[in-house]
């Protein structure tokens, strides 16, 4: 499953472009993981830099673990290691907290640095991320893996507008690379349309999504809708309308999940008073629950007794 998407509609600094070749080769990232870096991000450079590698790939990018602080030097990163372990922790407020994951929600402008540091590592792995600076205008939620009682890890985050004319509830999420294909994307996902829920909103994220994106949305709508219809048809009838006010999915994102599932016969039918209507196959989503080995009956990721709200 992938778990980094974006949106094209994530965008307005100057300073960045999403065009640039990838010019960081690896990044070491904390004390133990180095990986590849996905895509490019000139932001990292200053001018002379800029001029440095747009024809060498910089071999090592070391970013710190916790606050994300960077830098090409891995001298400079041991240093700040060391004094950053013993005086840093995330910031923002604790908004969920259950078994070994927490969420922390971090005002983009109130602790600026943090978040510009954390939107230009992203940067070198979601290849549509553009906003790196001007942070202001939105929330981040930090997924943080409790290792040990004495450990923590942040291990991804997705970032919200505070203020979205659509009523989008996510703008860029990204499960950092050491930590993909363990499902905590879907967490995120999940969490994201649980805040909807709780603010009364029918959510969506920004589009257009990457292919990584759509798919990982795909399987939540998909699961949650399949979870849902049993619980919620009437005499087996069941409107658009019904399944999106049950999940807080908006409507065009269940049409959609339902047409991938290829579950919506006779589109072009009409009721007595000549409305459209369509019939939902339950035989077909069953399929897609089985080719998938979905467990229906599996808890939520998310225990919505322990969102922690104002």
């Amino acid at each position: 499953m992938g778990d980094s998407v974006s949106s094209k509609n994530d965008s307005s600094s100057s300073n960045t472009s999403v065009a640039d070749p990838r010019n960081v080769k690896t990044v070491v990232f904390g004390e133990e993981f180095e990986f590849d870096a996905w895509y490019g991000c000139s932001s990292y450079f200053s001018d002379e830099e800029r001029k440095k590698y747009a024809r060498n790939l910089l071999e090592r990018l070391y970013v710190c673990s916790r606050c994300f602080k960077y830098t090409s030097k891995g001298s400079e990163m041991g240093q700040h290691l060391i004094a950053c372990s013993s005086s840093f922790s995330t910031p923002g407020k604790l908004i969920y907290q259950y078994n070994q994951f927490s969420i922390r929600e971090v005002d983009g402008g109130k602790d600026k640095l943090y978040c510009q540091c954390l939107s230009l590592f992203a940067a070198l792995f979601v290849d549509t991320k553009s906003v790196c600076f001007a942070v202001d205008r939105f929330k981040f939620y930090i997924l943080i893996h409790h290792v040990s009682s004495k450990k923590e890890q942040a291990v991804g985050f997705f970032s919200k507008e505070k203020l979205s004319w659509d009523e989008n509830n996510l703008a860029c999420i990204l499960i950092f690379p050491p930590f993909q294909g363990q499902g905590l994307g879907q967490i995120l996902i999940e969490f994201s349309y649980q805040l909807s829920i709780l603010e009364g909103k029918l959510g969506s994220p920004e589009k257009p999504l990457s292919d990584h994106g759509r798919k990982s949305y795909l399987l939540y709508w998909c699961t949650t809708i399949a979870k849902i219809l049993p619980h919620i048809e009437h005499e087996r009838r069941v409107s658009i309308n019904d399944i999106s006010y049950a999940t807080g999915i908006r409507q065009d994102d269940v049409i959609d999940s339902l047409q991938s599932m290829n579950a919506m016969q006779n589109l072009h039918a009409t009721d007595v008073e000549g409305n459209p209507t369509m019939t939902i196959s339950r035989d077909r989503i069953a399929a897609w629950v089985a080719k998938r080995n979905i467990n229906l009956q599996a808890p939520s990721l998310i225990d919505i007794n322990c969102i922690i709200v104002p």
